[in-house]
């Protein structure tokens, strides 16, 4: 079956992108380097080609992008839509303080600052990066996008403390989109914080993002990230990271914002003894949708992975989990897990859970556990048995159903923020 501008497969209000974005594409060349000119020509080929998903994609089964009209939409190529703050944080510094210098060689800024100051460096990141067949919104940024985060850590530098990077995008009847890169050589270590935010939206807002994380041989990135885009706003992004041997990923997510978010977040393990362990947390409420579609890529021998995505919906929110674990043939002594916990506040919200593993390999461990509930009563009972007044009560016992994902969050300021988020969503 053709999908039509009046198939019940439709996701989007089109099936083709906006013809104007070519022009956009055009324009944007003149932003890059002319060495990457033919790479981002080949990403914009393959995103011309594609029609936009349907729901025959077990990806976006439940999905629904129709009220976002990607044709009315600004797309500016000239102005960068990314305001970026950094601040670097000890362990030892009182809450507030910044501080802005980091060893020699490493580097926090936006990719169109390091166009300007270090063209070679850009194009020799940005060379080796795959087009791959990840699909439209995984191409898209390669080709439109005109700025994003750009953090470099030189081989055998570790950096103390956490270094910050607050991201606010304009997507004021706009679309916008960011190619963001972390790279770690071998041997670095890093505490890394990318908090996503826009500024109040008066009318409807798009972002696509790509976020491509390189983890050198035996290097250590712990990444803490919160997307809180304004309920306006409909936000995609593709987030992969590649795991060289024996290095260690440590990646917590928090979905917040937006009207409707989707995210794949991908963790390659490439590398012979690499290690991730992938965590988040979705607060859908007022009508929100949160869809995470995460996968855990087993390529090499020895290496492992643990996941753990928990939500909590409430109000017409609607929160989307999909999970797979690869096995490739040659990737034996792999162990890897996934976990799914979701918790539902009231009779309005819905929760989809779909693990799935696909293992190549006999000398594997390998598991997966998913859960859909309500708040116990026997606990609320107890509680107020105890006199804590109900209200109380429930959000004590969604607090501590989070608990043990918001608490690994480097930062204790970030944690007390989640939890007040919480709080104000989950309106017990």
């Amino acid at each position: 079956m053709a999908i039509t501008t009046s198939s019940p497969y439709q996701v989007f209000k089109k099936t083709e992108l906006p013809a104007t974005w070519e022009a956009g594409f055009r324009n944007n060349l003149g932003n890059w380097p002319v060495e990457l000119h033919p790479q981002f020509q080949a990403a914009w080929e393959a995103a011309s080609k594609q029609a936009l998903p349907s729901r025959k994609d077990e990806s976006w089964r439940w999905l629904d992008f129709k009220p976002l009209d990607l044709e009315s939409l600004d797309f500016n190529p000239q102005g960068s839509p990314l305001r970026l703050t950094v601040r670097h944080i000890l362990d030892e510094d009182e809450p507030g303080i910044t501080r802005t210098a980091l060893p020699e060689g490493v580097i926090v800024t936006t990719i169109r600052k390091l166009v300007d100051s270090d063209p070679e460096l850009v194009t020799q990141i940005l060379g080796v990066d795959e087009l791959g067949n990840r699909g439209l919104f995984a191409t898209l940024p390669q080709a439109l996008a005109n700025d994003g985060l750009f953090v470099y850590i030189p081989q055998g530098v570790m950096v103390d403390g956490v270094v910050q990077c607050f991201l606010e995008i304009n997507l004021d009847n706009r679309a916008s989109f960011s190619h963001n890169i972390v790279w770690l050589e071998e041997g670095a270590a890093l505490n890394l914080e990318v908090s996503w935010f826009s500024d109040l939206v008066s009318d409807c807002g798009f972002h696509n993002g790509m976020l491509n994380l390189h983890l050198g041989d035996r290097s250590n990135l712990q990444l803490d990230e919160r997307q809180q885009f304004d309920s306006n706003c409909w936000n995609i992004t593709y987030e992969i990271a590649h795991l060289g041997a024996d290095a260690n990923l440590d990646w917590n997510y928090a979905a917040i914002g937006s009207q409707t978010s989707k995210n794949f977040i991908r963790a390659e393990m490439d590398g012979k003894g690499s290690q991730a362990k992938l965590q988040g947390v979705m607060f859908p409420s007022d009508g929100q949708v949160i869809d995470l579609d995460t996968r855990q890529n087993h390529w090499a021998e020895q290496t492992f992975s643990n996941s753990l995505y928990k939500s909590v919906a409430s109000h017409n929110g609607r929160s989307i989990w999909h999970g797979m674990i690869y096995v490739d043939p040659h990737a034996r002594q792999t162990d890897a897990y996934q976990s799914n916990k979701n918790l539902i506040l009231d009779d309005s919200a819905d929760v989809k859970s779909v693990p799935g593993l696909e293992i190549l390999n006999e000398d594997v461990k390998c598991s997966h556990g998913a859960t859909v509930g309500s708040i116990d009563e026997e606990e609320m009972y107890y509680l107020q048995a105890r006199g804590i007044p109900p209200k109380e009560a429930g959000l004590l016992i969604v607090q501590g159903f989070f608990n043990e994902v918001i608490q690994s969050f480097k930062v204790e300021e970030t944690r007390a923020e989640l939890l007040e988020q919480l709080i104000k969503r989950m309106d017990l």
